[in-house]
């Protein structure tokens, strides 16, 4: 069988040829990118669930800003320190009368919102190869297909036969780009479909840590200059929203 396979491979032309190796090597960058990005979510929501487990039962900002420092250099972490400069923000535009109302939380969850939207939206930049080559793939088969009939019916033209043994090889060549692109796109569909599940895992995780780290930062308001004067302590670098 590989031996008859190897034969068909060999005796198609150029274009035939480097459709295969076109869906060769498209084949192998995505189970590449589909491996590293399951290993990449695989850390991230075990970041995620260690994260949610550190905030548990937090005492004030001050105990908030000691765990944050434990995982400062985390996925999750980065996510929290992005929450806590908008949070810082918030505090600085109403120091003046210690006062936050509902509109400068519905402001702050906005943006930790977006925040949120632009970290699913990174996750998902990873599966553009995967969705193309599932849709592209079958088509680029069939280009092959097309190109390989019209190459046999051009020699059973030249042959003056339609003998099931001249037209026979021709039929096979096309068909086989069909095959090799319906190889390369059923698994890239699969794994597109496996690794959308993924992030939609992510994304839950990561909204429930923002709700968390919410109800934190509506905890702490409690003594406004305190929570002030902690984060401006906090060895923990946090980003400022522009």
């Amino acid at each position: 069988m590989n031996v008859g396979l190897w034969a068909i491979i060999s005796s198609t032309d150029l274009m035939s040829k480097g459709i295969l190796l076109l869906l060769l090597a498209v084949s192998i960058a995505c189970w590449a990118l589909a491996f590293y990005v399951h290993s990449a979510f695989k850390e991230k929501h075990a970041s995620l669930k260690r994260a949610k487990e550190l905030l548990i039962n937090v005492k004030g900002m001050d105990d908030f800003l000691a765990r944050l420092s434990v995982m400062q250099s985390t996925y999750a972490g980065e996510l929290i320190a992005s929450f806590l400069g908008d949070f810082k923000k918030l505090l600085r535009a109403n120091d003046s009368n210690n006062m936050v109302d509902d509109r400068d939380w519905y402001l702050l969850q906005s943006s930790m919102n977006q925040h949120i939207d632009q970290a699913v939206a990174h996750e998902e930049s990873y599966l553009g190869l995967l969705s193309t080559s599932a849709a592209a793939a079958p088509l680029v088969g069939l280009f092959g297909t097309v190109w390989g009939l019209i190459h046999a019916f051009m020699g059973i033209a030249e042959k003056h036969s339609a003998d099931i043994s001249a037209v026979a090889p021709g039929i096979s060549e096309a068909l086989l780009t069909t095959l090799a692109g319906l190889v390369v796109a059923i698994p890239s569909l699969c794994m597109y479909a496996f690794l959308q599940a993924r992030i939609r895992r992510i994304e839950q995780e990561i909204v429930d840590l923002a709700d968390e780290c919410l109800w934190i930062m509506r905890g702490v308001l409690t003594s406004p200059s305190r929570k002030t004067a902690s984060m401006q302590r906090s060895p923990v670098h946090v980003e400022e929203s522009l």
